[in-house]
């Protein structure tokens, strides 16, 4: 990548890790946390748009909703 020596990463702001597009101002985002990539040395966690994340919970959702209901803590 060209700026991987930048520190804090690309000078222009952070971009989604799904559509490869840039993040701009007033967006809706969602900060994803992926445990393979808890660093985001991979490019999975950090900064979604929220319609690119939003696949993911779309499906995540609804078991969270089941062990919830099971007790598990959540």
């Amino acid at each position: 990548m060209a700026y991987d020596c930048e520190p804090g990463g690309d000078p222009r702001g952070s971009w989604c890790p799904k559509c490869h597009l840039p993040m701009r101002d007033g967006e809706p985002v969602t900060r994803m946390h992926i445990a393979a990539d808890p660093d985001g040395k991979l490019g999975l966690s950090g900064l979604w748009h929220a319609e690119c994340a939003r696949p993911f919970w779309d499906k995540v959702t609804p078991a969270i909703e089941r062990l919830k209901s099971w007790g598990a803590g959540f």
